[in-house]
């Protein structure tokens, strides 16, 4: 199918939607895998927009690349230079949607594939995705729509015990992931915490392993403070980005933004006593350590 992809791309918009109902739908799905070097994996909510971001920036500033939406984003639908691999970024399995006994446990699919996989504190996550799902799902219109939808009025204690999304559905999720950790060609393990910390080191590491070997640190600093948590607000606000991703749920309502907080243990400004202890014990007593959040 890469035969067709220069005349393909030369079409309007409305040309490649008819082009591409013409096709079935795993027959697209298999060619965008086929076509994928690398997937950057993560469950939502663990900073998979400043991780591209970095990423993108890098990328546009080290092959003189235009600022181009698509790529600052990791949206490429093809090879933007020689020297990139195709990256695909995705929320693998949908899991946010499931049931701990309903997600994919077999990640073979991936095994001729290089891996990267973020996460995050289990606990930062429940919340965050919390207010997104409270305050932004109307910008997506996909778990409104879904037939697993929760209602919206669900407070957050429920949401942290919910069967369907909820903190198991989010510790099954990454132990799935540390069991298959083997199963890609090459796997590399980024946590949201490494990130703020030491922001410069962890992006120089993810790009050596997307086989960007001489991006320069100059190149990787300004990486950095483009995708800063302020700049990544400051573009939130200004709407730089026409993807839903980059937009508030309500310019008036804080919580209803992409970069909302963007805090490590930001979880014990939400949650009580009881909801503290009942996550701990959670993570604690099933949390693989591979991951270095139990306590």
């Amino acid at each position: 199918m890469n035969f067709f992809r220069k005349p393909y791309d030369k079409l309007s918009p409305e040309t490649r939607r008819y082009v591409r109902n013409l096709f079935p739908g795993y027959v697209l799905r298999w060619n965008v895998h086929h076509n994928t070097d690398v997937y950057i994996l993560s469950y939502p909510k663990c900073g998979r927009t400043w991780l591209r971001l970095m990423i993108g920036r890098a990328i546009t500033l080290h092959f003189n690349l235009p600022l181009d939406e698509d790529v600052l984003l990791l949206n490429f639908k093809k090879r933007i230079h020689p020297n990139v691999p195709r990256i695909r970024v995705e929320h693998d399995d949908r899991p946010m949607l499931k049931q701990p006994t309903e997600l994919q446990s077999d990640k073979s699919r991936y095994k001729n594939k290089s891996i990267i996989f973020l996460v995050r504190d289990p606990r930062d996550v429940i919340i965050s995705n919390y207010f997104e799902f409270i305050k932004r799902s109307h910008l997506f219109n996909t778990d409104r729509n879904d037939k697993h939808s929760r209602e919206l009025n669900i407070n957050l204690s429920e949401f942290i015990q919910s069967n369907r999304g909820g903190i198991e559905t989010i510790i099954a999720y990454f132990n799935i992931w540390a069991v298959n950790r083997n199963v890609p060609r090459n796997f590399l393990l980024v946590r949201y915490e490494d990130l703020r910390l030491n922001p410069i080191k962890e992006l120089e590491k993810t790009l050596q392993f997307l086989g960007l070997m001489d991006i320069q640190l100059e190149t990787i600093e300004q990486a950095v403070d483009y995708a800063s948590f302020e700049n990544m607000r400051r573009m939130e606000i200004n709407g730089t980005f026409q993807s839903a991703m980059m937009k508030p749920g309500n310019t008036t309502d804080p919580d209803s933004y992409k970069t909302r907080k963007g805090k490590v243990e930001g979880y014990r400004d939400h949650l009580n006593a009881s909801d503290v202890n009942f996550l701990n014990q959670k993570i604690n007593t099933s949390l693989s350590s591979y991951f270095g959040y139990n306590a």
